[in-house]
């Protein structure tokens, strides 16, 4: 299992398109406000359809559910190199928050549920962090390798190799163990057994008071984080060129390894808000690639926290409806996300990119200091709790 979902993260960032594509959103003509509203139009779709989709999971086979989401993004990624265009980038992004509602809480919940078939739910935090860890090399190698795609000037070759790593993980998934469902007795099928455990999941994430608080929290956390999609523009406002901007990618890569590598050992969130305040403020008001990666380090410690409050939500979840409890966590995401893409699109009539990233630096203080409150109301750490 372990092996399994670290192969299968690892091949999920491994796209040569990540490092580029809002590279590519700018050289086909479009303005940071439009590939802002790309963004939202993102976010909205996922939004839509997390919680659905992740009722869906706690229901039919998730290996099966995500081999559909591969196969789903890669239609995506060709629409955007085949046919570049804003209304192509728009429906690629749709499919792409498609996959993301199939992916998002499935893969956990298979994860999760087969350690607890086992009794080896201990293991789970270690396992997302490697995992994470896994996701970052890909994006390692995914940057390494659109370095000479790039230079080649060719975003359809760089399209190609994605639509490819994505495929791959359709064999990868298809060989996670999975448990037969066991149907409790009296348990409804079809539409209103659906609707049972659609209402089932959601109706723990609201009223078990443990519960709520770390959903909202680990909903809102990775949700902000959304500002590194605007990392390369960054560096392009700072007048460094692209190749170095593939480089400097590689900065929140190499430090959100570190991140998921130290999670299951790491239970406080306040020092590594603190640290990404203080990096992603610096860096803005630094520039240049100095304040580039200063903000890339920011992103990293920023991770450590979303990490151990994914891992803590997993853990309190009692229920059976994990996929759709974790979906409502994504939900949250999403909002948040869009919160800070429209902050960006209507900031960037009147702020710099810098001056952007600097506000959101900020913002993240006080999140940090209730995720705080939240952790220690809890009583929980990785050793009492997995």
């Amino acid at each position: 299992m372990g092996r399994r979902f670290v192969a299968f993260s690892g091949l999920d960032d491994a796209i040569v398109l990540y490092p580029v594509y809002a590279l590519l959103f700018a050289d086909t003509g479009l303005s940071t406000s439009e590939i802002s509203s790309l963004f939202v139009i993102w976010s909205a779709g996922a939004l839509l359809l997390e919680v659905p989709l992740g009722a869906l999971a706690d229901r039919v086979s998730r290996r099966k559910l995500l081999a559909v989401a591969a196969v789903v993004r890669a239609v995506g990624f060709g629409l955007w190199v085949f046919f570049p265009s804003y209304w192509a980038f728009a429906l690629g992004f749709v499919l792409w928050s498609v996959k993301g509602a199939l992916t998002s809480g499935t893969l956990e919940a298979l994860v999760y549920d087969e350690l607890a078939a086992v009794g080896q739910t201990s293991f789970y935090t270690r396992l997302l962090g490697r995992s994470s860890a896994a996701e970052n090399v890909g994006s390692i190698v995914a940057a390494a390798a659109a370095i000479p795609l790039m230079a080649s000037g060719s975003y359809l070759l760089v399209g190609l190799v994605s639509m490819a790593v994505c495929l791959l993980q359709i064999p990868v998934v298809l060989s996670f163990p999975e448990t037969p469902r066991v149907e409790e007795v009296g348990e409804e099928g079809g539409i209103r057994g659906y609707l049972s455990t659609l209402r089932s999941g959601v109706g723990e994430a609201v009223h078990s008071p443990v519960l709520r608080r770390l959903v909202l929290i680990a909903g809102v956390v990775p949700g902000l984080l959304a500002f590194d999609e605007y990392f390369p523009l960054l560096g392009r406002e700072y007048g460094i060129a692209t190749a170095d901007i593939v480089w400097l990618n590689l900065v929140p890569t190499l430090a959100m390894i570190a991140a998921a590598l130290i999670v299951a050992r790491w239970q406080p969130v306040l020092i590594p808000v603190l640290l990404t305040t203080a990096l992603i403020v610096g860096g803005a008001l630094w520039g240049s690639v100095p304040g580039v990666v200063a903000v890339g380090l920011g992103i990293g410690t920023y991770h450590l926290v979303q990490l151990v409050l994914e891992s803590q939500v997993q853990h309190a979840i009692q229920g059976r409806a994990r996929a759709t409890v974790t979906g409502v966590v994504g939900l949250l995401a999403e909002l948040s996300a869009i919160a800070v893409f429209a902050w960006f699109a209507l900031g960037a009539n009147w702020l710099t990119t810098a001056l952007l990233f600097l506000v959101n630096g900020v913002a993240i203080l006080p999140l940090g200091i209730y995720a705080t409150k939240v952790m220690r109301a809890t009583r929980r750490t990785d050793g009492q709790s997995g």
